[in-house]
């Protein structure tokens, strides 16, 4: 560090500011660019254990993937956590990916008791989520994608599901489609819960009828079959809206199976952008998710309650998109 302050004509405390991109230093980006000229010229790279010793840090972050998300058909851990671990890694950090059998909570207390990480990034979260109540009970920091209670930290990262799926009915609407059914999963999650309720909203907006038997509620291992029930009845539907893309590649089967053409006779779309969407054909319209810009928000701040304690920081709600394929 003395070299690189040397050659760079600053003091070794401007270049510890700026490789550890301190917030708030002051750094003229003039001076920056000094500094990182040096380091690449003289090949410097921090010593990551001295610093951790010194900071008493461990420069890991832990990342809890639940069973369910381990499933086969869930691509979304994959989507993200790819995104989560190069964010870590520009940041000097490192991903500690854990999973636990029994309740999460004893294996969050074993990883904090035994100083294995200085804090953790949590998803697949519930509002009154038991990792975010616990973490905060022991003053652990840590970032949350997905909203928490009002009474924890409120260092969340989200989207706006009903705002996502009303931007998949104005995108059906305006090719002309009137006749929409949705598709959601059996299970917990208020994001599925809120997709359903943007579904119905946004239809009501645009004054479409939408009868009880075209909201379909059922288990993976049964959406074919519904599916397919709904598009082979005397009035089907012109296009099925799921609320996942797992879920949309059950429905292009039950289409297929139905010996109608996915994109021409019935549109499907998903949610979630993940890599489903150019795995299935044709490709999938999908609501996408700005994963990169969530793992980027969640490490920031997960960061930021580290290094300064807690913030009192609001939520912050990420805009979707919508990417086209040949389903709808």
């Amino acid at each position: 560090m003395a070299d690189v302050a040397r050659l760079a004509g600053v003091s070794p405390t401007t270049v510890s500011f700026v490789i550890n991109e301190r917030p708030g230093s002051g750094i003229p980006e003039e001076t920056r660019l000094r500094v990182l000229t040096a380091v690449e010229d003289l090949g410097y790279q921090p010593n990551r254990q001295a610093r951790s010793l010194r900071l008493q840090r461990t420069r890991q972050l832990g990342f809890h993937v639940s069973g369910e998300l381990l499933e086969p058909h869930h691509v979304f851990a994959v989507s993200f956590v790819s995104h989560l671990l190069r964010e870590a890694e520009r940041r000097g950090y490192q991903i500690l990916v854990f999973t636990s059998s029994g309740d999460v909570t004893d294996r969050l207390s074993e990883l904090v008791a035994a100083h294995s990480v200085d804090g953790f990034v949590i998803t697949d979260s519930s509002i009154d989520d038991p990792r975010a109540r616990y973490l905060a009970g022991v003053g652990m920091p840590f970032a949350s994608f997905g909203r928490t209670e009002a009474d924890l930290p409120q260092s969340w990262v989200d989207v706006d599901n009903v705002a996502g799926i009303g931007s998949m009915i104005d995108y059906l609407v305006g090719s002309g489609h009137e006749h929409i059914a949705y598709v959601g999963p059996r299970q917990p999650g208020y994001w599925f819960r809120e997709r359903l309720e943007g579904f119905l909203a946004r239809t009501r907006h645009h004054g479409l009828s939408v009868p009880d038997s075209w909201v379909v509620q059922e288990p993976r291992e049964k959406v074919e079959a519904a599916v397919g029930r709904l598009v082979s009845g005397r009035r089907r539907p012109t296009a099925v809206v799921t609320a996942a893309d797992w879920l949309a590649v059950e429905a292009i089967r039950a289409v297929r199976s139905a010996g109608l053409r996915v994109g021409h006779d019935v549109a499907v779309t998903g949610f979630d952008g993940g890599p489903l969407q150019w795995l299935t054909d044709p490709p999938l319209t999908t609501v996408r998710l700005p994963f990169e810009q969530a793992a980027a928000a969640l490490v920031e701040r997960c960061l930021r309650e580290i290094e300064e304690g807690p913030t009192g920081e609001p939520g912050v709600y990420l805009p979707t998109d919508i990417v086209v394929g040949g389903s709808a």
